[in-house]
């Protein structure tokens, strides 16, 4: 003992201490040992209080998946509009990552505190999960450690609840301030809505109109009209061309000849017609054979006058004072051809006054339409903007609802559908400590010393062969 002390208060030497001493030189061994002896008890003093002192420790694992797939909807509104709604792939932009959200979730401190409140344990107590996420996938799995493997689980499977209750708390957030805002907007769009409908009211009832498609069957009457009045004109044309062609032939008018069939209708007037004619006969062969003055002349002449007198006062009373003014046009014994003539014209000539009065009536209305449809037509336009602006307004309103419904059914477009692919597992064993791998890492630990301790035992011959090899 006391030789070694001696060998340890030598001088050092510095060539020694870089080449060491000879392989068989013995007293170096002590030293090689005592640094041995004391590597070994740094290495497994560690390892020793991990196996020994180190309580057991249990962990739960639990993987969970999000589906990649987006989703679309689309409602087509007859007559009102469309209304779609599409929530993208939650792996479809490469600024945001879903997974990397949940694990931040999962390890936020609202998560932890409010499984920990769940268990009834100190938040310090529970510790925080151990998340991995898996590259090219959408996988995320997390690990919960326990005293044992029951509260492993527990610990695990309350994280796991919690974080589900979080992700609906979130999406359902997102909803209600969707809804918020969807209702402002709505509202706006109904009051939109309401006051074009009133003006559109209004309008109405100072035109009368109730739509722009009214006052355009207002014109298409008016365009009708026009072609009534253009036919009643041809008519007229054509009925007055008629009676004046037979008036010429005739050698009178429809008044005259009017008056004429009135009259020989009469048959007081016939009879006197007659006895006229047969006096006026008698007249003329008395004046043939007698002179003017021969009695049986002046006779014949004074009765001629008396018959005549009779029918003129016959005629006026018939058909008034016109007979005076046309009495030298009057013909009182036409033949049966000539009074249907006559008859034609009078027929003619009431045609004509038809037409007329036809004709009048329809440029009358015309007038009248064309009027309406100048004072109407600024009303008319107005009122086809408001209806433009009407449908718009009320298509956007009701596309606008279908959206607000719609969105309802978006509740993973922010926060997409997580799934559970393996529910929190109950260990089997302990994952700390191991025993195994302790012991095995110590004995390669002082292997490796040993080792080290070796090469620096024989280092001297290492050396000197190497620097021979080098000056050769």
């Amino acid at each position: 003992m006391l030789k070694t002390f001696k060998l340890f208060r030598t001088r050092p030497n510095l060539a020694r201490l870089l080449t060491g001493g000879r392989v068989d030189d013995a007293g170096r061994l002590p030293r090689y040992a005592l640094i041995f002896a004391l590597a070994a008890s740094a290495l497994w003093a560690p390892i020793i209080a991990y196996v020994r002192l180190t309580p057991e420790t249990f962990i739960s694992d639990v993987s969970l998946i999000l589906p990649g797939s987006g989703a679309q909807a689309s409602v087509n509104l007859t007559d009102l509009g469309q209304a779609s709604s599409s929530a993208s792939s939650a792996f479809s932009s490469s600024r945001i990552s879903p997974t990397q959200t949940y694990k931040r979730l999962l390890a936020a401190n609202r998560t932890l505190e409010r499984a920990a409140a769940a268990l009834g344990v100190a938040r310090g107590a529970l510790g925080s999960p151990r998340i991995k996420l898996v590259d090219e996938t959408s996988l995320i799995h997390f690990s919960m450690s326990g005293p044992s493997p029951r509260d492993a689980q527990a610990r695990a499977a309350a994280i796991l609840t919690v974080f589900a209750e979080e992700l609906d708390a979130l999406r359902q957030d997102e909803l209600d301030h969707r809804a918020r805002a969807a209702e402002v907007a709505i509202v706006d769009y109904q009051q939109a809505v309401d006051d074009l409908r009133e003006d559109i009211a209004l309008v109405q009832m100072d035109s009368g109109l109730l739509s722009y498609d009214h006052f355009k069957d207002i014109v298409a009457e008016r365009d009708r009209l026009v072609v009534r009045v253009q036919n009643a004109r041809s008519e007229k044309a054509a009925a007055d061309a008629s009676m004046g062609a037979l008036a010429g032939q005739l050698g009178t008018d429809a008044e005259t000849a009017s008056v004429n069939l009135r009259l020989l209708a009469d048959p007081e007037v016939r009879v006197l017609a007659q006895t006229l004619a047969e006096q006026t006969s008698v007249l003329a062969e008395a004046r043939g054979r007698f002179g003017a003055r021969h009695p049986v002349v002046s006779s014949a002449g004074h009765t001629v006058a008396g018959t005549q007198s009779q029918l003129a006062a016959r005629s006026r009373q018939l058909a008034g004072d016109r007979v005076a003014l046309m009495s030298t046009e009057l013909d009182f014994a036409p033949g049966a051809a000539r009074t249907a003539l006559l008859s034609e014209l009078v027929t003619l000539a009431t045609l004509c006054e038809n037409k007329a009065a036809t004709l009048r009536s329809v440029e009358y209305q015309l007038n009248a339409l064309d009027e309406r449809i100048a004072r109407l037509a600024p009303q008319a336009a107005r009122l086809d903007d408001l209806s433009r602006d009407y449908q718009v307004a009320e298509a956007v309103f009701a596309s606008a609802l279908a959206r607000t419904d719609t969105s309802k059914a978006e509740v993973y477009a922010s926060y997409p559908l997580v799934q559970v692919l393996a529910d929190a597992s109950l260990p089997e064993r302990a994952s700390s400590p191991r025993p195994k791998i302790a012991v095995a890492a110590g004995f390669g630990s002082t292997f490796m010393v040993l080792m080290a301790l070796v090469l620096t035992w024989v280092r001297q011959p290492l050396i000197a062969r190497l620097l021979h090899r080098a000056a050769t």
